[in-house]
């Protein structure tokens, strides 16, 4: 369990520093977000029972395990665009975030809202909750990233130190570290124990659209609008690997439920899936189903993959670990 009763924000040690961001990097976000179509975000619930799912037209549902068959509509939507789900840890409730500013907290058993976040001023992109589902964080069109109380929706902290839009949001599995993935290029680890901006990682030549820690803990990686995944030693704070077999902007990143697995999803329609023990490409899917907006893996099947898209809506895939064909 981490308190933040005494958390004053992040601060960066003197030798955290970056190349300055793209003077253009806000405006090629806002056209990004503005120009997402079809699926905008996917979510599996860890018991494997339900798939949240997010479309341009406003929709938002739970769907089977298997992902054909719809369970429910959530309520009191209003039409706004989801740009990002999370299930909490017990798969009972489903936050989203999206460009009304606002952070919503539904009952997955029956469809309604048990908590609206509300703090942020500008539209939201990205939503994370803990493993042990005491913290949910937020952040969207501001450089900041905000803290809740995974119980009762009130806001615990603000986080400083990006400086740019905040795309993606991830929590390590035992909620020491919260990752960020910024509009400015940069990737931010903030330690939750000691309330320091741990690491501010650099390397990508554009703006970041995913950020995503393996199962235990021991990798983050990140994909974005220079088409380029790399793999980070969360700890130490350095790049250990850049992922090969890519071409294209990346939009989305998930590893496998046993962390075995990593999956990525471009804006040309590409999904490549890498094996973790060996980083070889094991499967690379493009079935013409346009841009993927988001992928997820199964729980009760880990080697199950589901992919949202622009044109196709949800698609299921197997995915096998042996080499590429």
């Amino acid at each position: 369990m981490i308190s933040l009763g005494w958390l004053s924000g992040a601060h960066a040690s003197e030798d955290l520093a970056c190349n300055a961001p793209s003077a253009d990097a806000g405006h090629r976000q806002r056209a990004l977000s503005q120009s997402r179509r079809g699926v905008t975000a996917i979510a599996v619930a860890p018991d494997g029972n339900a798939i949240g799912v997010a479309s341009s037209d406003g929709r938002l549902r739970l769907l089977d395990a298997s992902g054909a068959l719809e369970i429910r509509t959530l309520k009191d939507r209003g039409g706004v665009i989801v740009e990002g789900l999370a299930f909490s840890a017990d798969g009972r409730d489903l936050m989203a975030v999206s460009g009304d500013s606002l952070g919503k907290v539904w009952s997955a058993d029956t469809g309604e809202v048990r908590l609206t976040l509300r703090g942020h001023e500008h539209a939201l992109r990205a939503v994370a909750e803990s493993a042990d589902g005491l913290l949910i964080a937020t952040g969207g069109e501001e450089a900041r990233v905000m803290l809740w109380d995974g119980q009762t929706g009130q806001l615990e902290r603000t986080l400083s130190g990006a400086t740019d839009f905040v795309n993606a949001l991830s929590f390590s599995p035992d909620g020491h570290w919260l990752a960020s993935g910024g509009a400015d290029g940069r990737i931010l680890v903030w330690d939750l124990v000691s309330g320091e901006l741990l690491h501010m990682l650099c390397g990508h030549m554009g703006a970041i659209n995913s950020v995503a820690f393996n199962a235990a803990g021991s990798l983050l990686a990140s994909g974005g609008e220079d088409g380029q995944v790399f793999l980070w030693d969360p700890l130490e704070g350095k790049r250990i690997q850049a992922l090969t077999g890519h071409l294209g902007a990346v939009r989305s990143l998930a590893f496998g439920r046993d962390g075995g697995l990593l999956a990525s999803g471009t804006q040309g329609g590409r999904v490549v899936v890498w094996d973790m023990a060996t980083h070889q490409v094991v499967q690379d899917f493009a079935e013409g189903a346009g841009a993927v907006n988001a992928v997820a893996f199964g729980a009760k099947n880990q080697n199950r993959l589901f992919v949202g898209t622009e044109a196709k809506g949800v698609l299921s895939w197997a995915v096998s670990r042996g080499a590429a064909k």
